[in-house]
């Protein structure tokens, strides 16, 4: 795996050997689906938040996380109602849950939902380097293509 293999080896090996707590469990999963997710092992990393989620359904990462295979799957919708859980849930980062939205509601073509999300996230972070050069995106003044213009010895006109 280029990018940990060698940690979702350490994952697994915990989950199957080790004696953690539920939530140490729950968060082993979701760790381990993050590094599947990050190697393009979407079902693998799917299954292991799902299991996070069955594990423990009040821990709002899983949602995120698991919002994060939908969004890198085109799944936007159901990013949206993961990210919308991991909000209820709590114990995440706002902010980072407002912008993973604006992402995918961005890929929806859903444009003032998406500019509410940035602004939310700005809101609550004002230093975010990342929300900021987002909603510039937003802002910034749409070129208008500029008029044809017909040459008189073009031969359209002759």
């Amino acid at each position: 795996m280029p990018f940990g293999g060698s940690g979702a080896r350490y994952c697994t090996d915990a989950i199957r050997h080790d004696d953690l707590t539920i939530r140490d469990l729950a968060a082993t999963h979701t760790n381990r689906g993050i590094i599947y997710a990050a190697n393009g092992e979407y079902a693998r990393a799917m299954k292991d938040h799902n299991e996070a989620a069955l594990l423990m359904p009040e821990m709002g990462k899983v949602y995120v996380n698991r919002g994060n295979v939908f969004h890198q799957t085109l799944e936007f919708d159901r990013a949206l109602e993961d990210y919308q859980t991991a909000l209820e849930v709590g114990g995440v980062a706002q902010d980072i849950v407002h912008y993973n939205r604006a992402l995918s509601l961005i890929r929806l073509k859903r444009w003032d939902d998406a500019r509410e999300a940035l602004e939310i996230a700005l809101e609550i972070n004002p230093d975010s380097s990342r929300v900021k050069r987002k909603l510039d995106q937003f802002n910034a003044p749409k070129e208008r293509p500029s008029p044809a213009v017909v040459s008189p010895d073009d031969e359209l006109n002759q």
